[in-house]
This record gives structure tokens, sequence and C-alpha cells, in this order.
């Protein structure tokens, strides 16, 4: 796969373009690659066609729910759903192995620890990359990563796991930071198959009886806001990927003048967030377009990286100084991201690319 590769002006746009990439690539790549992770209920009859639909839309990156989504009495069902899924991407492989590049990276959001079990025994999974696990505390991480690595192991093969951050002992103050420092120990531990790490920000602030409304962004409400920053201290001093909480309202118009998803994207990145959960179509290439790396940042980060002093050097844009230590992080996230998502020609930025895309 290769983002926005559907687009004829590229080369106008993109002063380096998007690398290729699929479910085979490194764990680094795949987690900077993932983007705006659209959700899909398991329940939906059509979710082969839905799955290519979305893709051929922009979504790079899909979660297969049959957790919150799903009601109660659909579980069954949306097993079943997912087990013809995977069943019929088998065959298609089998007939041509160019289907590959059709599918996106595909995840399961399960409901439980027994959920996993089943779905891991019941079916060989084919082209799965791996399973998003809610709820994620001390108590569930340790099952949901030692079942997941017992599989790897034994079949041979790479599923990776995306646990979900959105516990009351998360968000309640006087537990929070012993919490996070009990879970960050076991993703620690199993690091080599946790992908990314994901912030609930629905179920945070259910908590609290708070909802944000369509023009407020999540950093808008102090309590989750405060939450979300423990959770950057704590896991991106060690270089873990976290993604941005999911943004709930959606509109079939495209308004790049006043778009709450755009300005919560954008803290989103300010944090050092990366990618973002979307819940429709017509949000992934907005969330896609603000992933471009710009070029000025991109050449401050070759520099940095690139310079034989360690002190401090002027940027080639002659706007700021670009420090060699202190930057040094900073710039090798930079690269990564603008290996996957690419890097934009000076003067372009999101909306030129959304209008180029909005024109297919």
């Amino acid at each position: 796969m290769r983002y926005f590769s559907d687009i004829n002006n590229l080369q106008d746009i993109f002063f380096k373009l998007p690398s290729s990439y699929g479910l085979n690539s490194s764990r680094e790549e795949l987690s900077y690659a993932l983007g705006a992770c659209l959700y899909v209920p398991a329940i939906r009859e059509t979710l082969l066609k839905d799955i290519l639909f979305s893709k051929s839309m922009g979504a790079h990156t899909i979660t297969l729910c049959i957790e919150d989504s799903v009601s109660s009495n659909q579980v069954v069902q949306a097993e079943i759903n997912l087990i013809n899924l995977f069943n019929s991407i088998e065959l298609l492989l089998k007939d041509s192995a160019s289907f590959a590049h059709d599918i996106p990276l595909i995840f399961i959001r399960v409901r439980n620890v027994n959920q996993l079990q089943r779905l891991l025994k019941e079916s060989p999974l084919t082209g799965l990359c791996g399973f998003v696990f809610p709820k994620f505390d001390v108590k569930l991480g340790e099952k949901y990563f030692s079942i997941l690595k017992e599989h790897n192991k034994s079949n041979k093969r790479t599923l990776y796991g995306m646990p979900i951050l959105e516990t009351p002992c998360i968000i309640h103050k006087e537990t929070r930071i012993e919490e996070l420092m009990k879970i960050k120990h076991i993703i620690d531990y199993y690091k080599e198959y946790v992908l990314n790490i994901r912030i609930g920000g629905t179920d945070f602030s259910g908590l609290y009886s708070l909802r944000r409304s369509k023009n407020f962004t999540v950093y808008d409400l102090s309590v989750v806001r405060d939450c979300i920053s423990d959770i950057i201290n704590i896991f991106k001093r060690d270089d873990y990927v976290i993604s941005g909480v999911v943004y709930e309202y959606y509109s079939k118009v495209l308004e790049l003048s006043n778009n709450t998803l755009i300005k919560e994207t954008l803290l989103d990145r300010a944090n050092g967030l990366i990618g973002k959960t979307v819940i429709h179509p017509t949000q992934v290439n907005i969330v896609n377009s603000l992933m471009v790396v710009s070029k000025e940042d991109y050449i401050d980060a070759s520099n940095i990286l690139s310079s034989s002093l360690d002190g401090v050097i002027k940027s080639n844009y002659s706007n700021k100084m670009n420090e060699i230590k202190p930057h040094e992080k900073w710039a090798k996230e930079i690269l990564l991201k603008a290996k996957i998502m690419g890097v934009f020609e000076d003067g372009k930025s999101h909306r030129e690319l959304l209008q180029s895309i909005s024109s297919l």
C-alpha cells in the first residue's frame, strides 16, 4: 500500500512521495503507518465489500469492532461474520496474490479474553494485522498479550496488539500513575507485539458525564486532557506510538474553514500523538492529510541527524535554531513519518491534498 496513490498530480503537492508498506513491514514502520483507523461494526453483513470500499476511499487501516459497537445479542453473528470474512480473504489470496494490495491493515477489537482465544482457535485469520484490546488494565493486559505471544510462537507469525487505555483507574487521579506504571511494565515486556497505544476518550468522558460538542476538541475537556498528558508523559519517552482519541461527529460536507476535526488532529500532532481513530470514511483523508510532514520539518530533521556538530545549527529556513541533542528524538520521528506519509512541497498543505482527493 501507499498513501494517496490514486492522486494524479501527487508530484505537484509532494516534495517526497509516501513509501510503500504492507502487512509484512517492520513493527516500527507499521506503527507509523496506521494513520486514520476506521472503525467498522463487525455485525455488518457485507464486511468484505465494506472493507474494499473503505480502502478505495483512502482507509488504509480498519478495525472490525465486536465490542461496544455490537449489542450483546449480536455477538455470535458478528463472530460468524468475521470468520466468514477471513475465510473469503484466504480463498481470494490463493486465487490471486495481487489481492493482498487491495486489503488494508485489518484489526479486530475483541470484547474479552475468551473471545480472543475462540477467534484464534476457529480461524487462521489470514490477512489480519492484529487485535485491539479494550478496557486494558493490569489483569487483562497480561492475559491478552500472553495469549497473543503463545499464538505467534506456535504458528510462526506475528499478530500485533493495540491496548486501549480507558478504565476508571487510569482517569481517576488518585490511582492513575500507579496503574499506568503497572500497565507500562506489561507493555514493555511484550513490546515486540505492541504496535500502538490507543486512548479511550469516549469512555473517559462518560465516567464524568461529559461529552464534547462538535465545536470543541477533546483537549477542551480538562479532566480528559489531564489524563492524556500523563499517558504521553509515561509512554512517549520510551518511543511508543500513541494515537489520538476518536472524534465522534461527522459530516458529509467537507468544511476546511471551520473544522473541529482538523483542529483536534493538529492538537494531537502538537502533543506527539500519531494517527487517530475515526468513525466515518469522510474523516479518513482529513486525518491522513494532516499526518504528512512539512518540507521545513523534514529539512530541519535531516540536518539535525546528519550534523557533525553537537551544539546549535541554524535552520535552512532562517527562522529558528535547531539544537542537535534536544531535537534528536523529534527528528528521528519526523523522518519515520515522512517515509510513510510523505513530505509536502513548500507552500502546499492538507488543503491542496484534500482538494485533489475530492476531485477524484
